[in-house]
């Protein structure tokens, strides 16, 4: 049994205990194999004997070593399988109105044989907006056909944060090699792309928009909505007279838009929804009642204590996301670390 309350933990120290037992299991191996030669060369029959029984021994010590190296794999698979619970429970906790919004967005991209929708994500570090990024994924996975995700990152590994770095970024995935030139680049990654849309959906997700800089965020943010995404646009345009297909435009932003940058934005709302124009994807505090439950799905409590501690976590973290996660991960880790003991 593990001590540590953490899976994560956990399942370093049982990798760890599964190296030093392939290392003691290959000692052992090679010994064998000495003693083996030994026994098979030497004329003294005490010796032979000796060795012999060395063998046996070897062989044993090899065959539990074996029996707990197995055990191991599959305590690390159970763990692996339990951070993976936690991970695919934890988005379900609330982003209802978010949830909403995706929804009837894809909803309406159906009803139209196809479309486009662009979407923006702020503030999602604070309010554990990766959550609402898989409860995403989750939605639009269900189908005949997955989707196509291409993730792009600002970063110091591609250099700048600017309209030519994102062409660059989007361009390794469709086998682009740009010229230089930004209007020819943007206009060969937009014929690319849509040429190869059938009946698919196409995810494009720019994240660490933050890095931009408050001074660059207004000129990349237009040039992404009228260069990049109108022009886009036009070519799918031709693509939805034959096939059904969907793209979907998601900048993730940690912190809050500039003012100018906002001001710059043509946004739009699900209900007059606009795929020419910006959709916010609305993250809120959890409620209490949120809290409430996922601790009745997750855990064995009765109603008393299920609404103490539900009240208890609202009240240290006030519906706070990522504090809340944190809490929850804890308590969920004790949960597990409970049921191996």
């Amino acid at each position: 049994m593990v001590s540590d309350l953490n899976p994560q933990s956990d399942w370093k120290s049982i990798e760890l205990q599964k190296k030093e037992l392939e290392r003691d299991m290959a000692a052992l191996m090679v010994e064998h194999s000495v003693c083996a030669e030994e026994a098979r060369t030497t004329a003294d029959p005490v010796t032979k004997a000796k060795l012999e029984a060395r063998k046996s021994t070897l062989l044993g010590q090899y065959r539990s070593k074996e029996l707990q190296l197995k055990a191991l794999e599959r305590q690390g698979q159970d763990l692996n399988r339990q951070i993976l619970d936690f991970d695919e429970a934890l988005p379900k906790i609330d982003f209802r109105k978010a949830r909403e919004v995706i929804a009837q967005v894809i909803e309406t991209l159906k009803l139209g044989d196809g479309g486009a929708a662009f979407m923006l994500l702020h503030q999602s570090e604070a309010m554990a907006g990766d959550l609402l990024l898989r409860a995403m994924d989750d939605v639009l996975t269900r189908g005949v056909n997955p989707p196509i995700c291409y993730r792009l990152t600002f970063s110091p590994a591609v250099g700048g944060t600017d309209a030519q770095t994102f062409l660059k970024l989007l361009g390794r995935y469709l086998g682009v090699e740009l010229s230089g030139d930004l209007t020819t680049d943007r206009a060969t990654i937009c014929q690319t792309l849509c040429s190869s849309l059938r009946d698919s959906t196409v995810i494009i997700r720019l994240t660490n928009w933050d890095a931009v800089g408050p001074a660059h965020q207004q000129t990349l943010m237009r040039w992404l909505q009228e260069e990049f995404w109108h022009p886009l646009m036009d070519q799918l345009s031709a693509v939805l007279e034959k096939w059904c297909a969907r793209i979907i435009f998601v900048v993730v932003a940690n912190r809050k838009l500039t003012d100018d940058c906002r001001a710059a934005v043509c946004f739009c709302t699900v209900d007059e929804f606009d795929s020419g124009s910006v959709l916010e994807l609305p993250l809120e505090h959890w409620t209490e009642r949120d809290i409430r439950l996922w601790l009745q799905e997750h855990f064995q409590l009765s109603k008393p204590q299920r609404n103490h501690w539900s009240e208890f976590i609202y009240g240290e973290t006030r519906g706070d996301p990522s504090l809340t996660r944190k809490a929850l991960q804890g308590y969920f880790d004790d949960l597990l670390a409970s049921q191996m003991e």
